[in-house]
């Protein structure tokens, strides 16, 4: 079991650093892009490159933190080493230190705020703590670690979005009350009155919210649409008789992609709605063509040959990412060895004239140990610094980097292709189901 914590750091990153290198708590100690001695002024130099972009952040603090007596300081290290290897996906220069002075061991990650690859700050917000959390509680999984239960999920799980599709969600539940509610309603008060009797707790101030009864937060009137603001929602109570509903553009069929079928058992807003039911069957109809017309023009005449595509579609997307992230070394790596050129470059001429002088300033310092550690990292690959090698290193930067366009195109193709699959086989489901109930109510 592992507990995830992040946050940035926006002042003290050299004191952050000094904190989780100190010798007596860290067991182990990993970098990457960096040196571990020069990495806040290494930080500092990547952060320059991207000062367009705004921001005080200068880095992010990751804690991992493990239950205790549930895992060795090796293993911590190791799963800290696979979590950042798939979060920072080689982008963003860091440090991974295993500490081991309280009762849990765990992993101090500090990482800078702005990528060294393409000089892109690190979205910092809800949705990537939560795949930072996940991409943990996955590894913890795979080493035979337990994992905290989740309790809220932020954002919408594809349960929901399933649901929602289905006419099951909570806003299309909420939409189809307040709908029904506005027809059998004379004034406001009665609305009120009669979403109370369907079980719906309301909160009135700024925006008017509802909540069913086991839902667990308030949902806005607002966030349903543009019919469903308090003073829309009494305008139509008064005048519904007189202005109808204004109603959403007639999109062609012809241009529209395939879309989901609608799930029309135990719908509860098929049973409520007999205009949503005819428009529900006339939309599965419609969809069910357009699948069969689909795997006509893709070659498909049985299901084990679409079963085999699917395989195949599947099979072209991992090769995909496969490439895309060899490549991504390859330019993370070239990266690097740039970085580590114009750092031996900028700071050569300082470092042997700081060499003669017995009193050196801060400034001369830094360029002091950055000059040993780009000579020390230059030595390590092989690259002795030259122009020649400089203009061969980028000549390879924008190949890879045109590799990488070409790719990350591919990509996306990949990914329609996917939903798409992803689309046939829920509506295939929806056809089998459906003939079975045809064949089952004959037989009786």
């Amino acid at each position: 079991m592992a507990v995830t914590k992040i946050w940035s750091i926006k002042k003290t990153l050299d004191k952050a650093i000094k904190y989780i290198l100190d010798p007596i708590k860290a067991k182990y100690v990993y970098s990457y892009a960096c040196a571990p001695e020069t990495a806040d002024l290494e930080f500092e130099l990547t952060l320059d490159k991207n000062s367009r972009s705004g921001g005080i952040n200068k880095a992010y603090h990751i804690i991992q933190s493990f239950k205790p007596e549930e895992t060795s300081p090796e293993q911590a290290h190791e799963i800290g080493k696979q979590l950042l290897e798939q979060h920072l996906q080689g982008k963003y220069e860091y440090i991974l230190t295993t500490h081991i002075d309280k009762e849990h061991i765990h992993n101090h990650v500090i990482f800078c705020a702005s990528s060294f690859v393409d000089y892109k700050k690190y979205n910092d917000c809800t949705k990537t703590y939560y795949q930072l959390r996940e991409a943990s509680d996955v590894l913890c999984v795979e080493h035979g670690l337990s994992v905290i239960p989740p309790n809220q999920n932020k954002g919408k799980s594809h349960y929901e979005w399933q649901m929602d599709q289905q006419g099951n969600s909570w806003k299309t539940q909420l939409r189809t009350t307040i709908d029904m509610c506005i027809k059998s309603s004379k004034t406001f008060e009665d609305f009120a009155s009669q979403m109370k009797t369907k079980r719906y707790e309301i909160k009135y101030g700024k925006h008017i919210a509802f909540r069913a009864e086991k839902q667990k937060r308030f949902t806005r009137a607002m966030q349903l649409g543009e019919n469903y603001t308090e003073e829309n929602i009494k305008l139509r109570i008064a005048q519904k008789d007189k202005l109808p509903i204004k109603k959403a553009k007639k999109i062609n069929q012809k241009n529209e992609p395939l879309s989901v079928m609608v799930a029309l058992e135990n719908n509860k807003k098929v049973i409520e709605s007999k205009g949503y039911e005819h428009w529900a069957k006339l939309h599965n109809l419609k969809q069910n063509a357009k699948m069969v017309n689909l795997l006509k023009e893709l070659g498909i005449t049985s299901l084990e040959e679409w079963e085999q595509k699917k395989i195949s579609n599947h099979e072209m997307m991992n090769a995909n990412i496969l490439e895309m992230k060899a490549v991504e070394i390859k330019l993370a790596n070239t990266q690097f060895i740039l970085k580590q050129l114009d750092i031996y470059e900028n700071t050569k001429g300082i470092y042997h004239s700081a060499d003669k002088q017995i009193l050196k300033s801060d400034k001369q310092e830094s360029a002091i140990r950055l000059y040993k550690n780009a000579v020390k990292a230059l030595k390590q690959t092989d690259i002795k610094p030259s122009k020649h090698v400089k203009d061969n290193l980028y000549q390879q930067l924008q190949s890879l980097k045109n590799q990488q366009e070409q790719l990350y195109e591919k990509n996306k193709e990949c990914k329609k292709i996917q939903k798409q699959d992803r689309i046939i086989e829920q509506n295939l489901m929806q056809v089998f189901k459906l003939n079975h109930t045809k064949n089952t109510d004959r037989e009786r």
